[in-house]
């Protein structure tokens, strides 16, 4: 009981968030906005005078059909009887409190002499056309709606107090209080066994998530009946299938660096050894070379494989305004010392400018890694330069286009499908290198909402990489 009590006075635990809550306050309004209008209805019904009189008019005439062709004497106790019962039923069933009497005036024709008049008219007589029922102010200054109906023999004035507005709309809204209150329960309890029972499969879902194992991403193979909560379900499994991916990819990288990391250690502790043991100059200036070759590529793979992660892992772009072809020139200035010291010249088409909005930093991946590529791959070293050919323009479908090209050795038709796999070098590849650059360059493609495709490269030689990239133009792009 102590914990009962403590959980409802936790003012927090009703502060949150709660769909039994909203219901009851959703019907709560639903049922505030159907009392409004009903009020508003029986009101402009109350305000027609229409309505009221031909109720009054229906009254009167219904009285004179039972008069019929009696006596006097007997007409006035039909009437005294009929303004008794009236008034009786009025007081005990459902009229304003401080409502006033229905008056009664009977007159024999055609001599118009009284045959009987209800005790609150006293003296005064209420003169009303047959013909136009009305409103009618007494002398006493009560209002009534009034009405008369004649036959050969009687004629029936019957007098309906008027009631003021203010009153009259308190009296009405409060006449629908009692049943919206009693239908309120009987309306919210099948809502809300309903909303209970149509919530039982999310919380076996919750549960079923909640006894999951940490390492635990396989699919949840859970029914769910309804389907509203279908695509939750769906959800839910679509993000353990991507979690399942990112960590297998994440694994494989893991162990694919591992077993790429063997050699430059191996290396590095074989040269240390080496170099702890040369006993002259000769000897430690190879081994320092030999270690000191090892360690840049060590670190070299480390930086790609944390690269590579980072495009892998990343849930948004980050994405700024930049001109591209400066971006451009900064890489290719940058790659420049390498490229002289291959004998290799390389070469930018572009316009002067092309602001666009993109992902800087996979862009930089793309240029950078397929620049690498070619410096690594194409021709060099001989009396004829090698060249490589960066293109960068605007494409016609809206974008951006860049095309690395070179005029090496190419690539054969066998080995272009496994060309974006992580660690996969080609035959006889003799550059060094890990063979992660264009696995990066796939996935920084992607990241920018492009696409690669390998095609021949300069002069019907090497290789060419087309790149399109889904960029958004910037103010003074001139894209189309």
């Amino acid at each position: 009981e102590l914990a009962l009590a403590t959980r409802l006075l936790d003012w927090r635990r009703w502060r949150q968030p709660s769909l039994v809550r909203r219901l009851v306050l959703a019907l709560l309004l639903a049922f505030a906005l159907v009392w409004a209008v009903l009020v508003a209805r029986d009101f402009a019904d109350f305000k027609n005078d229409g309505t009221q009189l031909k109720a009054v008019h229906g009254a009167a005439k219904a009285l004179v059909e039972v008069l019929g062709t009696l006596a006097p004497a007997e007409a006035a106790l039909v009437a005294k009887a009929t303004d008794t019962q009236y008034n009786r039923l009025r007081k005990q069933g459902n009229v304003p409190p401080g409502l006033g009497d229905l008056l009664f005036q009977l007159d024999s024709l055609p001599d118009g002499a009284s045959a009987y008049t209800s005790p609150g008219l006293g003296a005064q007589r209420a003169q009303v056309n047959p013909v136009s029922p009305r409103r009618l102010a007494l002398p006493g200054g009560a209002e009534y709606w009034a009405a008369s109906h004649e036959s050969p023999r009687w004629r029936v004035t019957l007098l309906a107090p008027t009631l003021e507005e203010p009153r009259a709309l308190a009296w009405l809204a409060s006449q629908l209080v009692e049943p919206l209150v009693i239908a309120f329960p009987l309306v919210l309890l099948p809502l809300w066994l309903a909303v209970r029972r149509g919530l039982w499969p999310l919380r076996a879902l919750v549960a079923q998530v909640s006894r999951r194992a940490p390492d635990d991403f396989s699919p949840l193979a859970m029914p769910v009946p309804y389907a509203e909560l279908q695509p939750l379900a769906v959800a839910l499994d679509s993000l353990l299938a991507r979690s399942r991916h990112g960590i297998a990819l994440e694994r494989a990288i893991v162990q694919d660096a591992a077993h790429e990391l063997r050699t430059p250690l191996a290396v590095i502790t074989a040269q240390a050894h080496a170099l702890a043991a040369a006993t002259h100059d000769g000897q430690r200036q190879a081994a320092r070379a030999a270690l000191e070759h090892a360690v840049q590529r060590a670190s070299h793979l480390v930086h790609q494989v944390l690269t590579l992660a980072n495009l892998e892992g990343r849930s948004g772009a980050a994405q700024q305004a930049v001109d591209l072809v400066d971006v451009s020139r900064r890489i290719l200035v940058a790659a420049s010392p390498r490229a002289d010291a291959r004998g290799m010249d390389v070469a930018l088409d572009s316009p002067d400018r092309l602001p666009a909005v993109v992902d800087l930093v996979a862009f930089h991946s793309v240029l950078e890694n397929l620049l690498n590529n070619a410096l690594a791959h194409g021709r060099g070293e001989g009396r004829d330069p090698g060249r490589v050919l960066v293109q960068l323009s605007a494409s016609p479908q809206g974008g951006v286009l860049l095309r690395v090209a070179d005029d090496g050795p190419g690539i054969s038709a066998e080995e272009q499908p496994h060309l974006f796999d992580r660690f996969h070098r080609g035959r006889g590849a003799q550059a060094p290198g890990a063979g992660l650059g264009l696995a990066i360059v796939r996935q920084a493609v992607a990241r920018l909402g492009g696409s690669v495709v390998v095609g021949p490269g300069l002069d019907g030689r090497g290789v060419a990489f087309t790149v399109t990239l889904a960029a958004t133009p910037a103010a003074g792009s001139g894209f189309s």
